[in-house]
C-alpha cells in the first residue's frame, strides 16, 4: 500500500524550492521523509528572521537553528541537527555556499536496558487492562486491553499497531499485514490462536458497521488513536500494578512490551530445539528489523532473563510464538 502524498505546502521563504527538490529527492531514493520534511517546514520558516544571500546557509543560521532547546530530548536534537547537515551538503553538492552543522548531541544508545517484563507482571498489566473504565464519550476500555494485546502478543511497533486497517487484520486466517514500516518494507504477521480469538471478539464488538478501510484500533469518531495517549494510559496502568518507573528514558515503557515479546519468542524457538542461527533470521523477519544484526541483543536479553537458555540449543527447526492470555 503506498503511503498519502506528501503535502508540500507550508514550505516558505528563500528556501523553499530548495527544500522541497531535496525531500524530493529523498523520497525519489525510497526514504519516505516525512517527518524530516516537516522539521524542515519549521526550518523554513525559521529563516523568515534572517536575511539570505545568494541561496547561502551561514553559520550564524545553522547554529540559531540547531541550538538546543528548553526541555528537549537529545534524541530530537540530533535529528533536528542531522535533518539540517543533510539539506546543507545537498546545497553544498549544488554549488551553494553551506556551513555544515555538526551534531552535539552525544548520546550512548546503549545505556538504555529494556525491561523485560515477567509473567507475574504481564498477567498483572493485562488483568488491569481489562479494567479500564467505560466512559460514555470514549472507547478505550474495549481498544486499550486489545492494542496492549497485540503490541506483546505479535513484538508491533506502536506505529505499526496504530496504522492497521481492518482490512489489514484477516481473523480468519490469524495474519495481521503490516504495510509500509519502519523500514518502508511489508511482511505478514501471523498470530498465536489465543490472540485471534480475543481480537475476534473485539472486531465483534467494535466494527459491526466497519468498513475495510476503517482503522482496526480507533476512537469513536473514526479517527486513530496517538501513541501518547496510549503511553499515558500504560503509565498509570504500570502505577496500578505496582511496576515502578524509572523516570524519563529509564522505562518500563511501552516499546518493552515488544522486548520482551522479542525474548519470549526466542526462548520458546530455542527450548523447541531451534537452531540459534535459523531463529535469529526468523525472529528478525517477524520484528521486521532491517538486519538480523539489530536482533542479535536479544540473545543476551534472553540468557539474562531464562539463564542456561543456550545451553540447550540444538538443530532441529520449529515455529513457535508466544500466545496471550485473553484474560
Amino acid at each position: 500500500m503506498s503511503s498519502k502524498p506528501f503535502d508540500f505546502n507550508g514550505f516558505m521563504g528563500d528556501f523553499k524550492e530548495l527544500l522541497i527538490q531535496f525531500v524530493q529527492m529523498k523520497q525519489s531514493l525510497g526514504f519516505d521523509y516525512t517527518g524530516e520534511a516537516n522539521t524542515l517546514k519549521r526550518f523554513s520558516k525559521f529563516t523568515l528572521n534572517y536575511a539570505i544571500e545568494n541561496y547561502t546557509l551561514t553559520k550564524e543560521l545553522a547554529d540559531a537553528w540547531t541550538a538546543k532547546r528548553p526541555g528537549e530530548r537529545d534524541v530530537t536534537w540530533e535529528r533536528r541537527i542531522n535533518n539540517l547537515k543533510q539539506f546543507a551538503l545537498f546545497l553544498s553538492n549544488l554549488g551553494y555556499d553551506a556551513y555544515i552543522p555538526v551534531c552535539k548531541a552525544k548520546i550512548n544508545r546503549h545505556l538504555f536496558v529494556p525491561h523485560i517484563f515477567t509473567s507475574e507482571q504481564l498477567d498483572r498489566i493485562f488483568s488491569e487492562c481489562d479494567n479500564i473504565k467505560p466512559h460514555p464519550l470514549s472507547n478505550q476500555h474495549i481498544v486499550f486491553p486489545a492494542i496492549y494485546r497485540i503490541l506483546y502478543g505479535c513484538g508491533l511497533r506502536i506505529s505499526e499497531a496504530l496504522a492497521l486497517r481492518l482490512k489489514d487484520v484477516d481473523l480468519k486466517q490469524g495474519i495481521v499485514t503490516i504495510r509500509s514500516s519502519k523500514f518502508k518494507k511489508d511482511r505478514l504477521i501471523p498470530m498465536s490462536p489465543s490472540l485471534t480469538r480475543y481480537l475476534t471478539a473485539y472486531s465483534l464488538k467494535l466494527h459491526t458497521f466497519s468498513k475495510p478501510e476503517d482503522y482496526f484500533f480507533m476512537k469513536k469518531d473514526g479517527t486513530a488513536y496517538s501513541p501518547d495517549t496510549l503511553y499515558d494510559k500504560f503509565r498509570q496502568i504500570l502505577w496500578k500494578c505496582g511496576i515502578s518507573h524509572g523516570g524519563k528514558g529509564r522505562g518500563p515503557r511501552m516499546h518493552d512490551l515488544r522486548h520482551t515479546f522479542s525474548v519470549n519468542a526466542l526462548n520458546q524457538m530455542v527450548r523447541q530445539g531451534v537452531d540459534l542461527y535459523c531463529a535469529l533470521p526468523i525472529l528478525s523477519t517477524y520484528l521486521g528489523h532491517a538486519s538480523v544484526g539489530a536482533t542479535e541483543r536479544y540473545v543476551r536479553l534472553t540468557e539474562e532473563a531464562y539463564p542456561g537458555i543456550l545451553d540447550t540449543v540444538s538443530q532441529t527447526c520449529a515455529y513457535v510464538f508466544p500466545a496471550v492470555k485473553a484474560t
